[in-house]
């Protein structure tokens, strides 16, 4: 948890926004063949709907959702429904010494050149601050009026237009961030029986191994959402909190039982002593082998 934290902050402090290009998009029939861009492409629907292609999956986007089309994952329009209004913008999430030098790409990864491969920026906004290629959040108005604000100075470029920009998407960032708190704590309080279900499943079936799509079916949530709502609600991924009560199981058996640390291991469900003794050592900062002298005053077993 701390490394997450001194890994955002630092990301955070770092954050400069530059746009590249910010326009009021309408479109009848809006098609776009599968592409990848080289920066960020953030969209909000104001009117209208879409049907879109992000890597395998696809999406049914309604008005009033956000896309954040992310560097280097191909994308697609397939299909739109009646009259669609797109306000969006183009833009870094990091200063850039060649941003007036990249343009916005319409092709797909394969017809680039190495060079043009270069240029993709690296995904800061989706591995480090999770935020997800679709974005359904209650305070998307706020965001749609940044974004129009956005636009408006982009238009005019007037002299204070660098430092207004980079606020204003900073703004938008904040707005998104701040939204899906929300809603994350909004679907904690709905989903918290479930859950709870899956950490006792976790709990009963410590020495198997659960595969994270099997316990996100369990709370009837997608694997993005379940992994995000189980680590606000405990503190621990999945399988940190697995591996936190494995070692639990552990300790008690190596101080209660004669059995062996090769049995122990077995009986918690590693495949080897060294795979236990590694966990073992990471979580405790001693090797189950000094447990025991330590906690037993027992000679090793």
């Amino acid at each position: 948890m701390e490394a997450l934290s001194k890994s955002k902050k630092s990301l955070l402090l770092r954050l400069s926004p530059n746009v590249r290009r910010a326009w009021n998009h309408r479109e009848t029939e809006m098609r776009l063949k599968s592409r990848i861009i080289f920066d960020y492409e953030l969209l909000y629907l104001e009117k209208g709907g879409l049907t879109l292609r992000i890597d395998d999956t696809v999406h049914m986007i309604s008005q009033g959702e956000i896309v954040l089309f992310k560097p280097g994952k191909e994308h697609e329009f397939i299909e739109s429904i009646g009259e669609c209004w797109m306000p969006h913008i183009h833009f870094d999430a990091m200063n850039e010494d060649d941003f007036e030098e990249v343009p916005i790409n319409y092709k797909k990864r394969s017809e680039c050149s190495g060079e043009e491969l270069r240029w993709i920026r690296e995904d800061v906004l989706g591995d480090s601050l999770q935020i997800p290629d679709v974005i359904r959040i209650e305070n998307h108005g706020e965001i749609l009026k940044a974004l129009q604000q956005l636009i408006h100075a982009y238009e005019r470029r007037d002299l204070d237009y660098y430092i207004l920009q980079k606020s204003l998407v900073l703004k938008l960032l904040y707005l998104i961030v701040k939204g899906l708190e929300s809603s994350d704590a909004n679907r904690l309080s709905v989903h918290h029986k479930s859950l709870d279900a899956v950490a006792t499943l976790i709990m009963e079936r410590f020495d198997q191994t659960l595969l994270l799509e099997e316990l996100s079916k369990t709370a009837t949530l997608s694997v993005f959402h379940f992994s995000r709502l189980f680590k606000q609600k405990y503190g621990l991924t999945p399988h940190q909190f697995q591996m936190r009560y494995r070692i639990e199981k552990a300790k008690d058996l190596m101080i209660y039982s004669p059995l062996s640390v090769s049995s122990v291991a077995e009986k918690v469900g590693y495949g080897s002593v060294y795979a236990f003794s590694k966990a073992f050592k990471q979580i405790e900062g001693i090797s189950p082998r000094k447990f025991i002298q330590t906690f037993t005053g027992s000679e090793e077993r």
